[in-house]
């Protein structure tokens, strides 16, 4: 007996870009269904967590936490013994690695969009001209 079809559960949002690229906007109820989808999922949600943790440090003013969250970030090994440290022993080394290096790159990059919206925003839009 087939099984019954999987019915992917429809976007709170959805709209088109003018170059037509489609953008849906889902959340944890949303998400779509497909094989291995949920353990990506769960791993991308740990690395923001993580990410948002770090963030949270880098901005406390307390100097052991920005120093441990700079420690954490010099390198993936750093990274990898920051998450074993944290709690998080129960993975194996290469998952703690292949975490490191994606928390490392999506700090990076938010912080480069942070610092591109905050800072160089004035670079974005020209200054009126004044003749």
């Amino acid at each position: 007996m087939p099984r019954n079809k999987t019915i992917q559960p429809a976007p709170l949002e959805s709209f088109a870009l003018d170059d037509g690229t489609v953008v849906e906007v889902r959340d944890r109820e949303t998400r779509e269904i497909g094989r291995g989808l949920d353990k990506k999922f769960n791993a991308e949600e740990f690395d923001w967590q993580v990410v948002n943790g770090l963030v949270d440090d880098l901005r406390s003013g307390n100097h052991a936490r920005v120093l441990r969250a700079q420690s954490a970030l010099a390198s993936n090994h750093a990274m990898e013994r920051f998450l074993y440290e944290g709690g998080y022993d129960d993975m194996d080394e290469r998952t703690r690695r292949r975490h490191g290096k994606t928390i490392r790159q999506k700090l990076t990059q938010t912080l480069q969009i942070v610092g591109a919206v905050e800072y160089d925003s004035w670079k974005v839009h020209s200054a009126p001209s004044s003749e």
